[in-house]
């Protein structure tokens, strides 16, 4: 899997071969059809269909989705949705049965995100809070005051990274969802490997 923060370009790199595998670092990713079609929640139950494009490895073999940034890998939901209620959870401590009311998912679903996310919120922090060294390097930018929580700590890292992209980098506030996957809270959705 792989995550991209600009699909459209994601998609041009992988038909030029210009795409390198990340399973074995030698090999040039070429277009291998596409993923199955499914409908992600946004906002306010909005849904988007997506159907993103698949690589294959013309040296390994393997095959890599290009998934956007703003999707979570193998969750029905945006990065954006799941961000805003672990961040009710962390920061409120609003529980999963409201969270999953108001968002219309099993409450079941809300803990796994907030048991994954906690799992991964030092590396999270850590990853986060590198990237908006380098976002904000040499310009004023206020430090990030402690949560009360690791994963408050972290969530808090990655929206400074998204807030930090939008200040001094050209990104649209439209793009937040996606900023937000990009700074490592797709990947910290993730599935385990071999799950």
């Amino acid at each position: 899997m792989l995550l991209c923060a600009d699909a459209e370009s994601a998609r041009a790199d992988l038909v030029s071969g210009s795409l390198r595998c990340p399973s074995c670092g030698r090999g040039r990713l070429g277009p291998w059809g596409r993923g199955r079609e499914r409908a992600v929640r946004l906002h306010r139950g909005e849904r988007a269909v997506a159907a993103p494009p698949r690589g294959r490895c013309r040296s390994c073999g393997a095959t890599h989705m290009l998934l956007p940034s703003w999707m979570a890998p193998r969750r029905a939901d945006c990065a954006g949705v799941i961000a805003r209620a672990a961040a009710a959870a962390a920061l409120h401590g609003t529980g999963s049965a409201r969270l999953g009311a108001d968002l219309g998912v099993p409450p079941a679903t809300v803990r796994g995100w907030l048991r994954r996310l906690r799992a991964r919120a030092r590396d999270l922090r850590q990853d986060a809070t590198a990237a908006l060294g380098r976002l904000t390097a040499g310009r004023d930018w206020p430090c990030l005051d402690p949560c009360g929580s690791p994963l408050g700590d972290a969530l808090a890292a990655v929206i400074a990274c998204a807030r930090a992209a939008i200040a001094f980098h050209g990104s649209a506030e439209e793009d937040l969802d996606a900023l937000l996957g990009r700074f490592g809270l797709a990947a910290a959705l993730a599935p385990a490997p071999g799950s």
